[in-house]
């Protein structure tokens, strides 16, 4: 046989080699369908949720994807587009994996803005926080906080930082959104007075800071009130 005869055959037999495989792989794929049964979208979290949890598009699109599964694991309910959670909040916690379904979605119509119950006292009053993105999972509905606030010195003089509010309610938050210079926004429900020196700190002070009480924490404090001169800064 020459070289130019061998070499067809060891095409052709190259050939029939990938044939079969394609062949074989073809009939292992059928089989697993047969097995699983057809394919279903669902939406998964990403990363752990509390509950209450606001979903923003932004917020949605970095804790929330899509996954091919069999259709018969796909719980009663699921989302099958995370945009179908966008502006709801979360009824219940959710850890990294869990399915995103209907019923985990707050059933009262979902607007993402504050929840407010008439005759529920005080006075609501959004501000714009700074330095809550590795917080922000400890920010939710229903949360208490203590606000600092941050004042620029005047004349020269050293910058003041001091405790504001004690174990405000948290009503609504809202992680930061493009183009607001990175702060979060935050609405608390207080008394008038405390309203009126959280907007007067909004207009003058530096930043405001919340920080997240953790559960059954009542204790207060005593003024405090820290200055960058008392720090040697």
């Amino acid at each position: 046989m020459g070289r130019r005869a061998r070499g067809l055959a060891l095409l052709g037999a190259a050939v029939a080699c990938a044939g079969l495989a394609a062949s074989s792989v073809s009939r292992y794929a059928n089989d697993v369908s047969a097995q699983v049964g057809p394919l279903a979208t669902a939406v998964v979290a990403r990363v752990a949720a509390p509950r209450g949890r606001a979903i923003t598009a932004r917020w949605a699109a970095g804790a929330l994807e899509e996954r091919s599964v069999p259709r018969r694991y796909v719980p009663p309910g699921a989302l099958a587009s995370p945009r179908q959670a966008i502006g709801r909040r979360l009824a219940v916690p959710l850890q990294p994996g869990d399915y995103v379904t209907s019923a985990a979605l707050d059933p009262s119509g979902g607007s993402s803005k504050p929840a407010v119950q008439p005759g529920g006292g005080g006075r609501l009053v959004e501000i714009p926080v700074a330095g809550a993105g590795s917080i922000a999972a400890a920010l939710h509905v229903g949360s208490r906080v203590d606000v600092l606030i941050t004042t620029n010195g005047g004349a020269g003089g050293p910058s003041r930082t001091y405790l504001a509010l004690q174990a405000a309610d948290l009503v609504d938050f809202r992680p930061p959104e493009s183009g607001d210079g990175g702060k979060a926004t935050a609405t608390l429900r207080v008394t008038l007075r405390q309203a009126v020196l959280l907007t007067a700190a909004e207009n003058f002070a530096r930043e405001l800071r919340l920080v997240p009480r953790p559960g059954g924490d009542s204790s207060r404090l005593g003024p405090v009130a820290v200055s960058a001169g008392r720090l040697g800064l």
